[in-house]
């Protein structure tokens, strides 16, 4: 199968990645954007997809995909990880015996990013080509996780890459506002089911008194973090022991208390998962207390702002940062410490604020001030030069969209206009197949008569006949069995053309043998026609089917000598030219009138001029496919009551694909 093309896409496809494109907004969080992309993709009617959706993404660290996102999974059992290596995932099943789709997501710069995994309806797989539309919309998913974790990734989307349960919930009521995959699987709850649940339900022998109790120090600001050990219980009732971190998390309105439960088994860093969170965070972060001082800060942050963490470790005053930046001319020309006091003071404002700023290098950095209750504030530094980028790539892959959903459109109304044409022209060769079919009719029974008449003159005379009787009616009798030998060969040679099935046996042969030998054939058939010949110019072999090239020669002198009755001379010449044979026929009878010659190689087209004159319509289009078949071509000359000239050209050296073929096949055998 052909690598399939943007260009390739029925309309269908082009108009599910438009809508993949339109949900991908960049303000949007990523795992609503996922959610919605598979909507998308699953609702495509020829993809025959139920709405569970998963991806999985590459942890090279432990060469496996792990869960990121997943999309109405409940019925399904999903692993944590998978080895990419393994094929499809060991660990996923569901109540029916579906086909399972597990596609390859690949990174905008080539490399694998993970894996996807679409689940059928049935048993029964889609065709390739509708695997390899699936498969290309699927690599839009794999650009929408690189752009976004490359420039605008959030706390929570980076909540889904944990392998351990995150439940973010409301400190008052106690229910559960977010939890990722990871929760889902362990638990076995859904997420919608999880989103009606508070921490303590799924905790064996913790009511919610007991759990309020142990959140006293973080409501009252006593502490940054709680940890405990206890027993997760499972929706079918088993269990699970778990360590528990409790975090108090600032947000833009109220503040949100973020729960993570770490398997005891599966505790890899667990003096503080907060902490790693933090710094993967592909944006900078930097939280400050009220008097301005750096409490913590990512390695990103460092990176965005270019300044070294030797010289700015916690504890150092965020006026230092903005000197060392002014003196260096990040903000070019003015007074530094005038800058430094400005951005200081709205800093300490208490007040949310936001702006872009474009470095010298031309990296665009989108830096966000958010306050904390305690008079503190968090800077973020993200580099949305690459959303930039992506922003515009959208809007130009929207115009392109637009344009090949114009032009898609434009050839379907072209596709329907020649279908229109296609089904006229079948109701003209059915027209023509029924003249055919009286023709051919009469054809046979013209020699069938002959012979019966023959026979029944050869009756009556019964012993009196004599030596010159007996071979004219015998001659008769050849004749007319000849013709009826070579219709049947004609609808032979003409059925096997439009099944297919015609193959070319070449040999050697001397063409000019095939001529004489033709026209003898003739000349038993019609012994008051003269064919003068003129092919001492013809190579002594040439690379042809000997019994297709005998064919064409006696079709095109067999017509000579019926469509020129009283016009008993033919001339048929042959000579080479530049690796390429020729013999033409000419006769001087009826002739073709100019608007019959581009339609005289059709099947069962007779021209004007053939009225009266026997004929089946089929001979001319059996040559023209023989002559083809040859890497050759056939030429016509005619006006109206002058003759006609047909001129047969041929490689010399025969087809060019079956001399490339016995080349390969004579340097295989060496």
């Amino acid at each position: 199968m052909q690598t399939m093309t943007w260009n390739d896409l029925p309309v269908w496809a082009l108009l599910a990645d438009r809508d993949i494109l339109r949900a991908a907004t960049p303000e949007r969080r990523l795992t609503d954007v996922l959610t919605d992309v598979s909507a998308v993709i699953t609702t495509v009617t020829a993809f025959d997809l139920t709405p569970a959706f998963a991806v999985y993404l590459a942890d090279s660290q432990h060469d496996r995909d792990r869960l990121f996102h997943q999309n109405a999974a409940d019925e399904l059992s999903l692993p944590l990880d998978i080895c990419p290596d393994e094929g499809l995932p060991p660990g996923a099943s569901s109540r029916s015996k579906a086909a399972i789709y597990p596609l390859t997501l690949h990174h905008p710069s080539g490399g694998r990013m993970g894996t996807v995994l679409f689940f059928g309806r049935t048993g029964k797989r889609m065709s390739q080509e509708k695997l390899a539309i699936l498969r290309m919309l699927s690599e839009e998913i794999g650009t929408i996780i690189a752009h976004r974790n490359g420039c605008t990734g959030t706390l929570l989307d980076m909540v889904e890459l944990s392998t351990d349960e995150i439940y973010v919930f409301d400190p008052q009521s106690l229910q559960i506002t977010r939890a990722n995959a990871t929760a889902s699987v362990r638990t076995g709850y859904s997420a919608q089911a999880l989103s009606a649940m508070t921490p303590a339900e799924l905790k064996a022998g913790v009511s919610e008194a007991d759990y309020r109790a142990r959140l006293v120090p973080l409501m009252l600001g006593r502490a940054q973090k709680i940890s405990f050990d206890t027993i997760q219980r499972r929706r079918n009732g088993t269990v699970y022991p778990v360590k528990v971190h409790v975090w108090r998390i600032k947000g833009q309105e109220s503040d949100l208390f973020a729960e993570v439960a770490i398997a005891t088994a599966d505790q890899r860093k667990a003096f503080g998962l907060l902490e790693q969170v933090f710094d993967a965070i592909p944006g900078g972060i930097g939280v400050f207390d009220n008097r301005s001082r750096l409490l913590m800060a990512n390695r990103r942050l460092y990176d965005l702002m270019n300044i070294p963490p030797e010289l700015f470790p916690p504890g150092s005053a965020f006026e230092d940062i903005l000197r060392y930046n002014a003196c260096r001319g990040e903000w070019g020309d003015g007074d530094h410490e005038a800058m430094v006091r400005e951005r200081v003071e709205q800093a300490e404002l208490g007040l949310p604020y936001s702006f872009e700023r474009e470095r010298t290098s031309g990296k665009v950095l989108a830096v966000r001030s958010e306050p904390l209750s305690n008079g503190g504030y968090v800077l973020s530094y993200t580099d949305i030069t690459v959303r930039k980028r992506a922003e515009k790539d959208l809007i130009r892959n929207r115009d392109e969209l637009e344009k090949t959903v114009r032009q898609r459109t434009a050839e379907i109304a072209a596709q329907a206009a020649a279908l229109e044409e296609a089904l006229q022209q079948e109701k003209n060769i059915n027209a023509m197949q029924r003249q055919f079919v009286a023709m051919t009719s009469h054809e046979f029974r013209t020699p069938l008569a002959i012979i019966d008449g023959a026979a029944q003159r050869l009756l009556r005379k019964k012993g009196g006949i004599d030596a010159a009787f007996l071979g004219e009616k015998t001659q008769q009798i050849r004749s007319a069995v000849a013709r009826m030998v070579e219709l049947m060969e004609s609808f032979l040679s003409a059925g096997r053309m439009e099944t297919g099935k015609a193959e070319l046996s070449l040999v050697d042969c001397a063409l000019h043998k095939l001529v004489e030998q033709a026209i003898k054939r003739q000349k038993l058939s019609s012994p008051h026609h003269r064919f003068e010949t003129d092919i001492d110019a013809l190579p002594p072999m040439i690379r042809c089917d000997a019994l297709g090239i005998s064919q064409v020669i006696t079709n095109l002198l067999s017509n000579a000598i019926k469509y020129a009755p009283r016009a008993p001379d033919i001339l048929i010449r042959g000579w080479e030219e530049e690796g390429f044979v020729f013999l033409s026929v000419r006769d001087e009878g009826v002739g073709i009138d100019a608007e019959d010659i581009d339609k005289l190689f059709q099947p069962y087209f007779r021209a004007r001029t053939s009225t009266g004159i026997a004929g089946t319509g089929i001979g001319l289009s059996l040559v023209k496919q023989i002559v083809t078949l040859h890497d050759g071509d056939i030429f016509v000359e005619s006006q109206r009551g002058k003759g006609t000239t047909f001129t047969l050209v041929l490689p010399v050296k025969g087809p060019a694909r079956a001399s490339e073929t016995e080349a390969a096949a004579e340097t295989h055998a060496a």
